[in-house]
Parts: C-alpha cells; structure tokens; sequence
C-alpha cells in the first residue's frame, strides 16, 4: 500500500511540474508583429533606508503603461544585507504584474548575504519567470526564443550573459571579462538559429568607447566602466551576423545607444531612486522588435511618463561612420 501511495505521489508531482512548464509563458511577436521589451537596470533596492518605493511604483507604472511583452533586469536588483526579504517582494510584485520576466546579475546583487546560486533558486520558481542557469561560467547564460504572430517558429532570439564582478586577477584589477566558455557557448547557440537577435548584459563591453565616438543618443556623463582586458565577445557577435544589439546597465550615469560595425551597444536607463549613485532621474529602456526585420525602435522612459532619446536602428545610425 505504502508503494502504491509512492507512486501515486511521484506521479502528482510529475503531473504538477508539467503543468507548471506548460504554464510558462511563450514568447511571441502580437499580431502586428511586434514585440516590446522592458529593460530594467541597477535598481540598487534597499528598502531598509527607506528609498528604494520609487523602484517599485516605477515598475507599476511602466508595465501598466507600456504594457511590454516582457520585462528584462539587467542587474544590482536589490543591493542591501539580508535581502531576502527584498527578493520575496520584488517577485510578489512580478506576480502580481502578470508579465513575463527575466534578468541577469549585477557585479553587487551576490554581495549582500545571498550567493547568485541562491537569489537564482528563489526567483526560478517564480511564474512568468523565464531566467535559466545555464551550464557554462557564471549563472544566468541562456537563451529565450520568440515565435512568429503565425506560427511557432522561431523569429527572433534574445541572448543573456553572466558579465561576473571584480576581476580575478589582482595585476589587472578592475573588471572580470566574458568567459571563453561563455564565447564558445553563444558562437555554438548562434549557430543554430538565423534570425536578429539581441544581447543583455550587466557589464558593458570595452566596444562601448568605440560606439560613444559616432553618433548617439543619450548621455554619458561617467567612464565606460567596462573590463580592462578584451576577451573577443564583440567579435563572436560580429562574426554570428545575427546579432543586432547589446544592452548593458552598471553605468548609472550612462543612458547613451550607439552603433560600432553595424551593432547596436545601448545602455538601459537606471531605475534606481536615492540610494543609488548618479544624477539621472529613474527610468527605463523600452525595445521594440519588427518581426521578420533586423531593425528596433528604443527610447529611454522616465517615471511619470516624459519619453527621452527615441530612435530607430539602423536607419538613424546609417550616416555613421564604422571607425573614427
């Protein structure tokens, strides 16, 4: 009798666990053929200074607003100690959007008491949450995939990186590179899809600096805090000819998009009230992706409504020149 009951048990939380996959959300282009992305960046939430509720309403405010097909963190979610808590109600409040989401880590979301192993296992339960761990360096390398309006094929794909933090070697300091294994993965993962594809990223790659010298649009108000040394992720994405934009955060006082060899680098808008460095107001960065073309529409989103910096790839960047 015992074993009967085993295997009925076994069998319901089989059942369940289908169900809870069934119930994650597919990513697809709506019947215009168009697909908004959210990006959310360096909110830096502690709630224990008690500056951090401008986050929180901003988030309300954009979903209900924009109404995105998905809502993407890029990193220094909550940085304060002990922040489960913190944790617990940012995903209540993802639940209670109702929107697909996703993120990558910050250089600071591990240092706060909980391991990026740890927030991970929280937040992948989570409905609507589609961040996978990945098996190559770092936590949090994966790929999403959106389908056709008409179909399940695959029309686009979205790639994010783990960017780590501090650099492990202390004579060059600063920050760590993308992992050859991280290359190797998305050069393979590239390979197996032909279709425009963007990139998200915490971190910003040294390419940035090149992007800032053509035309632009936004600011940079700060160093382009990227790693010291070039692992060659920008040249992979070149030469994947599908890659048609990187989004990155860290910088708070950067919200600039530029072009470098026909790729896109932006930075999001940082989402950060008070307790965060910086003299931008919060905000975010909206992406729009056409279905069945390599182009976007993006423009940064402040709270409150006001609208900043809107541009279209490429055809507002084909005056520039490759190299300066």
């Amino acid at each position: 009798m015992k074993k009967v009951i085993c295997s009925i048990s076994l069998l319901l939380c089989f059942i369940v666990q289908v169900a809870e996959l069934a119930a994650q959300p597919r990513l697809k282009f709506d019947g215009e053929g168009r697909f908004k992305i959210v990006q959310v960046t360096d909110m830096h939430i502690n709630q224990k200074k008690g500056q951090s509720e401008v986050c929180f309403e901003l988030l309300a405010e954009v979903i209900r607003e924009e109404r995105p097909d998905l809502v993407v963190f890029t990193g220094d979610q909550v940085t304060e100690l002990n922040p489960r808590a913190t944790w617990v109600r940012l995903v209540e409040q993802m639940k209670t959007c109702g929107v697909a989401w996703t993120m990558v880590f910050g250089n600071h979301d591990h240092e706060q008491g909980m391991s990026r192993e740890e927030i991970y296992e929280m937040v992948k339960e989570t409905p609507k949450c589609l961040m996978s761990k990945g098996n190559v360096k770092g936590v949090g390398n994966y790929v999403l995939e959106i389908e056709g309006k008409q179909s399940r094929a695959t029309a686009a794909v979205l790639y994010f990186l783990d960017s780590h933090s501090n650099c492990e070697l202390k004579e060059v300091g600063g920050y760590q590179w993308v992992d050859f294994s991280q290359i190797a993965w998305l050069r393979e993962q590239s390979a197996r899809r032909e279709c425009p594809s963007l990139l998200f990223m915490h971190i910003p790659l040294p390419e940035y600096n090149y992007a800032w010298n053509g035309k632009t649009f936004g600011v940079r108000l700060e160093e382009i805090c990227c790693p010291r040394l070039n692992s060659g992720l920008f040249t992979a994405l070149k030469e994947s000819g599908q890659v048609i934009g990187v989004f990155a955060g860290h910088d708070h006082e950067n919200d600039f998009i530029g072009v470098y060899y026909d790729i896109a680098l932006g930075y999001g808008r940082v989402s950060a009230g008070k307790n965060a460095y910086g003299c931008l107001e919060p905000g975010v960065r909206v992406i729009e992706l056409t279905e069945g073309k390599r182009e976007f529409e993006t423009y940064v989103r402040l709270k409150g409504g006001e609208v900043k910096n809107r541009c279209k790839y490429p055809v507002d960047f084909e005056d520039l020149k490759k190299l300066k």
